[in-house]
């Protein structure tokens, strides 16, 4: 699978695996939440110097991808962390959804209304493109 493109993606279902958590070691959450942090203190300074736009944008960057794609290269090869980016690039398409519905009814609509259409437009987008990709056959 190394090198496949996006729409070359595994055949293999996703599935929910519980028991698997604790496989997790603590120094892998320590860097997740490091990073996660880091970006989230950044934001903070940004929209603080260069207002709340500035900051926004480095909210919407996925804190622990970087960090989550480098441990699970490590430690399970980079096949699966590939699948890990492929993933993060679906969320990132249906948050953009999500951004471009806000921006859009912001200020004409009541703002609960405008979160309760774009979570649904980005829980649409996201399924939407999971299916396509992963549960084609």
């Amino acid at each position: 699978m190394s090198g496949s493109t996006l729409l070359e993606a595994s055949r293999e279902r996703p599935r929910l695996d519980p028991g698997r958590l604790r496989e997790v070691r603590p120094r892998d959450m320590v860097v997740r939440f490091t990073f996660g942090a880091a970006t989230s203190v950044l934001s903070a300074f940004v929209s603080l110097e260069f207002g709340p736009r500035a900051g926004g944008v480095l909210l919407a960057f996925p804190a622990i991808l970087a960090a989550s794609v480098t441990l699970i290269a490590r430690k399970d090869g980079s096949d699966e962390a590939c699948e890990a980016a492929r993933g993060a690039m679906v969320g990132a398409i249906g948050l953009a959804c999500f951004a471009a519905v806000g921006a859009l009814l912001f200020g004409r609509l009541p703002g609960a209304a405008v979160l309760a259409l774009a979570g649904g437009v980005w829980a649409l987008a996201a399924v939407g493109i999971y299916r396509l990709v992963w549960w084609r056959a």
